[in-house]
């Protein structure tokens, strides 16, 4: 008969995950909301590691306790009430690299896995850069490429999920350019030509940014591709969940003498993102999870990011999280 051990909660006479499990779900059982537990020993070894990959939505942007890391290092903190907490703690995670990062894009993403891989000329803003978010730093860029690299392969479970960005950031980087442009106008007389070259320069710039946005769904498609063949390279036992973008504004109804169902505009655009990574999955040896009717901040009326945030609010995590734990159980 197995020896009975302080925190054997299934009785098997060993300490593992799914004790882990079980003793997080009786403690939690209380709750004003049961979450879903993902069942399965993740790894017989009793240790389970959990890598995220993405952008400001797995990053836990616009939660209370989120801090940007402006240190240029793979890892950022797990934000308390982030949908990557939940999972780890659902799944009995011992190790969380938290390696998702806000305005990440696609192209990021691929630039920081891909070695055969150039880039664009807006993946300064998100990599180690020297100047003005212009010039990459290679030896910056070697070492955190080294670090996820070395997440990746340690992983147990990854959840990727990326490219949503790919839009929204080419039209920042121009807005911040613009006004960029317009302090070097107002400086002109003081450096003409100085200022004149610069102007120049953010011209070409500008307008190389801005074919991004023209192609930027098939450049997602070639990089969403090559993401996940590089993480299966590196790691092909791990569980590999991607995460599908949820409409931040499905349930956003807009009263007035011309009511505007602002969801209903925006789920063609969504439903096209989310397409191809929910095609895919079948033959590429990942397990796509999709994401509706997620509470966000853009409709919560409540908040200063009404209409405007589109990230999710701590419930939205909570239902991210359990949406995540369901489909693992079946990964």
């Amino acid at each position: 008969e197995p020896e009975v051990k302080l925190g054997d909660v299934s009785g098997d006479g060993t300490l593992n995950t799914m004790d882990a499990l079980l003793l997080f779900a009786s403690v939690n059982g209380s709750s004003d909301r049961e979450m879903d537990m993902a069942t399965a020993d993740i790894n017989k070894d009793g240790k389970v590691v959990y890598t995220v990959l993405g952008d400001s939505i797995a990053a836990g942007y616009s939660l209370p306790g989120f801090v940007e890391d402006t240190k240029w290092k793979a890892s950022w903190p797990v934000v308390d009430g982030s949908y990557p907490q939940y999972v780890a703690q659902g799944i009995g995670a011992t190790k969380v690299y938290q390696d998702a990062h806000i305005g990440l894009r696609s192209h990021d993403l691929r630039y920081l896995l891909c070695e055969d891989y150039p880039g664009d000329i807006a993946v300064g803003w998100r990599v180690p850069t020297t100047d003005n978010y212009r010039t990459v730093d290679q030896t910056g860029l070697a070492k955190v490429r080294k670090q996820y690299y070395n997440h990746i392969k340690q992983a147990d479970v990854i959840t990727l999920g990326i490219g949503i960005n790919d839009l929204t950031i080419p039209s920042g980087i121009l807005d911040n350019v613009q006004g960029e442009n317009l302090n070097l106008a107002l400086a002109f007389w003081g450096d003409m030509l100085g200022n004149a070259y610069k102007l120049a320069d953010n011209a070409a710039y500008m307008a190389q940014v801005s074919t991004l946005l023209i192609g930027f769904y098939r450049q997602y498609v070639s990089n969403f591709n090559a993401i996940v063949t590089k993480i299966k390279e590196i790691n092909p036992n791990a569980k590999l969940l991607v995460i599908g973008y949820y409409n931040a504004a499905q349930d956003a109804f807009v009263k007035g003498a011309l009511p505007v169902d602002i969801g209903a505009l925006v789920t063609p655009f969504i439903d096209l993102f989310n397409s191809h990574a929910a095609g895919a999955a079948a033959g590429n040896g990942y397990t796509y999870v999709k994401m509706e009717h997620i509470d966000t901040l853009f409709c919560d009326r409540n908040s200063p990011g009404y209409l405007n945030d589109n990230h999710p609010t701590p419930y939205g995590h909570k239902q991210m999280a359990d949406i995540i734990l369901a489909a693992l159980q079946t990964a």
